[in-house]
């Protein structure tokens, strides 16, 4: 005779919605812990945390980083547009050369370029050597940030010493690539606004030429103050001098290549002397 199941208390039975904790769960190794999972950012170190693009505002906040940009390119680009009637050439050159050559200090060369009639290659020599410090730039610029071929070809293109300056230090250097390629685009038109007002500008109006300068000086002031190392702006200061004493005495027109090279190899030393005192 078989023997009877045990019966058991209606009350003692578990109810299947009470038999697992639902903020419980269990991992294969039958440890049970909570369900919500640390936030990646939580997570992350500091060092982390400050190298992630923090946006703020969106595409009004690239906008509002092109102000000074515009302060500088709009009188700038009038005097380009002012030089460039003035030399006989063609009014319509100055929207061009600022939509297809884009590059600023080039840009009044190849004004006398033009009218001087000078062969391919010299124009060629001339704008690397002038362009050469773009090479450093790009070690640095956050490319990986832009999506899509268009906007890291665009980038690249549009890659000039204002908008690099405001990515590599401030508030700029935690845009997104959508707030880069804003901040790139704006600063582009300003400059042709400026060539385009140029044409109307009467020549006799003079001092557009120092706006560039005084935007320069702004941007290193604000780097200044937000770098937390004394030794980087000491380093700069010690590899302009250097560069100074090299273009004045030994080799002519190599301020900015020298200076540039030096402080690149001054920066990298401190980063391995820092990264082997760590270690």
């Amino acid at each position: 005779m078989r023997a009877s199941p045990p019966l058991t208390d209606p009350e003692e039975r578990t109810d299947p919605e009470e038999r697992t904790d639902p903020t419980e769960r269990t991992d294969p190794e039958g440890r049970t812990g909570p369900t919500d999972q640390a936030d990646p950012m939580e997570q992350a170190g500091p060092t982390e945390q400050a190298d992630r693009p923090h946006p703020q505002g969106g595409t009004g906040e690239a906008f509002r980083l092109t102000v000074p940009v515009a302060m500088a390119y709009i009188p700038l680009g009038v005097a380009f547009g002012v030089l460039l009637t003035a030399s006989g050439v063609n009014w319509y050159w100055a929207p061009l050369s600022t939509l297809l050559i884009y590059a600023g200090s080039i840009e009044f060369l190849a004004v006398g370029f033009m009218v001087a009639g000078l062969p391919l290659y010299q124009v060629a020599f001339t704008s690397l050597v002038v362009n050469f410090r773009h090479i450093f730039y790009g070690l640095s610029f956050p490319i990986g940030r832009l999506r899509g071929r268009v906007r890291k070809a665009y980038g690249v293109f549009a890659l000039t010493d204002e908008t690099y300056g405001i990515t590599s230090a401030g508030p700029g250097a935690h845009l997104t690539g959508r707030q880069i390629t804003v901040l790139q685009v704006v600063s582009h038109v300003w400059w042709f606004l400026g060539a385009l007002l140029g044409q109307v500008v009467p020549e006799s109006v003079k001092g557009f030429e120092f706006a560039l300068t005084a935007m320069f000086l702004t941007l290193a002031v604000n780097a200044v103050r937000s770098s937390r190392s004394a030794a980087l702006v000491l380093l700069a200061l010690g590899a302009g001098a250097v560069g100074y004493v090299v273009d004045r005495y030994v080799v002519g027109e190599s301020f900015l290549v020298v200076s540039l090279l030096l402080y690149v190899a001054l920066i990298s030393a401190t980063y391995r002397k820092d990264e082997e005192a760590a270690e």
